[in-house]
């Protein structure tokens, strides 16, 4: 899907060009505005991402807790205490994903007003070199330019929302590297016959409450 919103970019960046050569001109400065534009999108994208997946796992956790514990919690009364640390955690789940929402809005009203700028200067080419310039390949370039709003939107969204998921996959790589485990050398062995041979168990400063 990304490769084709690519090759469709390309297509109508060549037709628009056919339409108008002076407004191939332009076609450099608008790779690199769009190019700076996914950095900056992609960098505060990523961000917010992980922040969303950290800022949701507290409250999935609750709810698997919950739902094993259901029982203890109707016999203990606790259902008010944990409705609102549901309702804490909701929320603060959701302030990463609105951000995350809001720019990606941001991320479309920049990519517009790019395509603007490109129909604007189109439209100023056409008019002071009038009569140079072929009437058909000027409704082509129009066309096109129309059309290259859509597609240039697609090629971003699906090559930021590719690297902003990637970062899930790198969390896992980086957990799996560097989580030392809890097993020391040789005891993954199996336990010898007999053991264990006594038990104990030492309690010091011990407090304990409940509500």
């Amino acid at each position: 899907m990304r490769l084709s919103a690519f090759v469709l970019c390309l297509a109508q960046m060549a037709l628009i060009g056919y339409g108008s050569i002076y407004a191939a001109v332009s076609f450099p400065i608008v790779l690199a505005s769009l190019y700076l534009i996914q950095m900056v999108y992609l960098r505060t994208s990523r961000q917010l991402r992980l922040m969303d997946i950290e800022t949701k796992a507290p409250l999935y956790s609750l709810f698997e807790e919950s739902l094993s514990g259901l029982a203890t919690i109707r016999a203990f009364g606790w259902q008010d205490a944990l409705n609102d640390k549901n309702h804490r955690l909701l929320d603060t789940s959701q302030r990463p994903f609105y951000l995350l929402f809001a720019i990606q809005r941001w991320l479309t009203l920049v990519l517009d007003l790019v395509v603007a700028a490109i129909a604007v200067m189109l439209m100023i080419l056409v008019v002071q070199l009038r009569g140079t310039m072929a009437a058909g390949g000027v409704g082509l370039a129009l066309l096109n330019v129309i059309q290259f709003s859509q597609n240039i939107k697609l090629l971003v969204t699906f090559w930021t929302t590719l690297e902003t998921h990637i970062g899930s996959v790198a969390r896992i790589k980086s957990f799996t590297e560097t989580a030392v485990p809890e097993d020391l050398p040789g005891e993954d062995q199996p336990a010898p016959p007999g053991w264990p041979s006594v038990g104990a168990m030492e309690f010091e400063n011990l407090s304990a409450s409940y509500k």
